[in-house]
């Protein structure tokens, strides 16, 4: 994909006035009018020349999505998800038929889509700093909240490269019946649910061959809508 000559440069209401960032706010102008709240940011470069792999959630390339800035949602959009370093990016076509991708304020941002999967900004970890990005699965009784991570570590061996990305890791809370619980893996999961459906949900975890580290999305997915039937049930004996 083609993007515009790299310049790492505020945007909007960052107080430059020099000529390049006149020339992107003619540009910005342009493409979106004046609503620029959606790429109010920093222009995109690529920091990571020499390392291998990508920094970003799926493939490595934009997706269609949606992002919510500020309570004012934005569809049918092109989105790429830097899990790295927590970052939304947006790539859009300018008026000159270019391409070009900004990278979104975190602070403006209250939650996304990429393609089916649902992200939100939450402070649910009191030993995280920052506010993070959450994909939030399920709802009503059981809600699973999963952040990703990846970092990069040195690399030796190849001059070509100087560090690389590690595999995408995920991390796990669920919130049940409004309270909010970490676990490591299948015993500790149920073991966060009342006594008298533990045995059915281990039993349904073993039906449907699920490891729940290694569980893909997708099955996690169906088998929250299970886990809840179950816990709705459970609730009505």
């Amino acid at each position: 994909m083609f993007f515009l000559p790299v310049l790492y440069l505020p945007l909007l209401g960052q107080g430059s006035t020099s000529t390049p960032v006149s020339g992107y706010i003619e540009l910005v102008n342009r493409a979106f009018g004046q609503d620029q709240e959606l790429v109010n940011g920093k222009q995109y470069y690529n920091r990571h020349s020499r390392s291998m792999g990508h920094p970003y959630l799926l493939e490595g390339w934009a997706h269609q999505g949606s992002v919510t800035l500020r309570g004012k949602t934005y569809h049918n959009i092109w989105l790429k998800y830097d899990i790295e370093s927590q970052q939304v990016e947006v790539e859009y076509r300018t008026m000159n038929g270019g391409d070009n991708q900004v990278i979104l304020v975190n602070d403006r941002v209250d939650e996304f889509y990429i393609g089916d999967y649902h992200f939100r900004r939450l402070k649910l970890e009191p030993e995280l700093s920052q506010i993070q990005f959450y994909q939030v699965l399920g709802g009503g009784p059981l809600v699973w909240y999963i952040r990703w991570e990846k970092k990069l570590v040195p690399v030796s061996g190849d001059s070509r490269f100087i560090e690389e990305f590690t595999e995408p890791k995920r991390h796990y809370l669920v919130e049940l019946e409004g309270n909010l619980y970490a676990f490591s893996g299948d015993k500790t999961f149920v073991k966060i649910f009342p006594k008298g459906i533990q045995k059915d949900m281990k039993r349904l975890i073993r039906s449907n061959h699920l490891q729940i580290r290694s569980a893909s999305v997708e099955q996690l997915e169906l088998f929250i809508k299970a886990a809840t039937e179950l816990i709705t049930e459970g609730g009505t004996r």
